[in-house]
């Protein structure tokens, strides 16, 4: 498989209308219940690309939203979130090729959306489509519902000619099911935090940070982790999802009888003063594509405690501390020894820290800006490079 992003496309001459860029993903900002890092990985690639192109982002209704433009980019909220968390997802995924039939894109960038985390977008649009993978989500959805979404997933990734995934191990899934397709691995990107000496190895809590979805972000097996904690050292958990996922993280809260929590969904300058208030961050998926929220948590001098997962593995034991896969145990004795250990917590903050400066969003803007440009490239030219 070949890189999108490879060599940048020669300089466009003088034009009279920008080229027109489309971007899907069900999630959106504003919305109550589903935001998380998705849509804040799309906000940021879309406002780099806006310098150059026009970008529209198509994403779920919810009540009260309204479409505009928002840091040069405009959003228009398709009429699903009548159909719930569930209904609503297929639906967007139905009504996505309609839209590119009538639109006028030159290309089209779509995050891949659960259940079967691919749609029939590339059979419809007349236009590119780059498949976006935040997350494969079909073997996730087929364990929850015992249906066979996986093998829906394979065949419709089939259909897409351009990937681009977080991480490795995502790129060798699409290379078994996608052989002909050109994949590039791009990570997702942070804002550098400007730290103070004592910001590295404080905090007063430890923090869950992400969407509420107990199964699939491992939130039981935080609860049941979260008793080896000390006294004084409360854990908070701090996002949102659907009320019924909420629903249930508060009865194991409760259930737990210790001290948690539960913050609810943040942003700005809360989610802010929660990372930068943390003494570390507790990762406990049990499937991620890459956590936003270490990435933003090493930018903030803070260590993390995570699953050891083939796609986190970019983190690194060196700047936090991996666990075996969905060992509580293991788990409740690394939140506990960071809990009482500021030295180590520190030391690890450093190097997390320094490795987030990898991580800067308008490097990653710029290949993400190479990857548009190779897929709008003459057929003739893509082949002759």
């Amino acid at each position: 498989m070949t890189g999108l992003g490879s060599e940048s496309a020669p300089a466009a001459g003088p034009r009279t209308r920008r080229q027109s860029v489309a971007m899907s993903i069900f999630d959106s900002l504003g919305n109550p219940h589903y935001s998380g890092g998705g849509p804040v990985v799309v906000h940021e690639i879309a406002t780099r690309l806006a310098r150059d192109y026009d970008v529209v982002v198509y994403t779920a209704s919810y009540r009260g939203s309204r479409s505009g433009t928002r840091d040069g980019v405009r959003y228009v909220h398709l009429p699903v979130g009548w159909a719930g968390p569930r209904g609503g997802q297929l639906l967007f995924q139905l009504l996505l090729p309609l839209v590119a039939v009538f639109g006028r894109q030159a290309t089209w960038i779509e995050t891949l959306t659960p259940p079967v985390s691919a749609s029939l977008l590339p059979v419809f649009s007349r236009r590119p489509v780059v498949a976006l993978v935040q997350m494969l989500s079909g073997a996730d959805m087929a364990r929850k519902y015992k249906l066979p979404f996986h093998l829906a997933e394979r065949r419709l990734l089939r259909l897409y000619r351009h990937f681009v995934t977080l991480n490795e191990t995502d790129r060798a899934v699409i290379s078994r099911y996608a052989r002909k397709a050109t994949c590039e691995v791009i990570p997702n990107g942070t804002h550098r935090a400007e730290l103070a000496r004592e910001d590295f190895g404080g905090g007063d809590h430890l923090l869950f940070l992400g969407r509420v979805d107990v199964e699939q972000k491992g939130l039981d097996l935080l609860m049941e982790a979260v008793r080896r904690l000390p006294p004084g050292m409360p854990l908070v958990v701090a996002g949102s999802g659907a009320i019924a996922e909420e629903n249930k993280l508060r009865r194991l809260a409760e259930a737990t009888g210790v001290d948690i929590v539960l913050a609810g969904r943040v942003a700005g300058a809360d989610k802010e003063r929660l990372i930068r208030s943390c003494a570390a961050l507790v990762v406990p998926s049990r499937y991620e594509t890459f956590s936003l929220s270490a990435l933003e948590a090493m930018a903030h001098g803070k260590p993390v405690v995570y699953f050891d997962l083939p796609q986190l593995r970019w983190i690194g034991d060196d700047c936090a501390i991996p666990v075996p896969a969905f060992d509580v145990d293991a788990l409740g004795r690394a939140m506990r020894d960071l809990a009482t250990d500021a030295a180590r917590r520190e030391s690890l903050g450093r190097r997390g820290y320094a490795r987030s400066l990898d991580h800067d969003w308008d490097v990653l803007g710029d290949r993400y800006r190479s990857v548009v440009q190779n897929v709008l490239r003459p057929r003739r030219h893509r082949s002759a490079t």
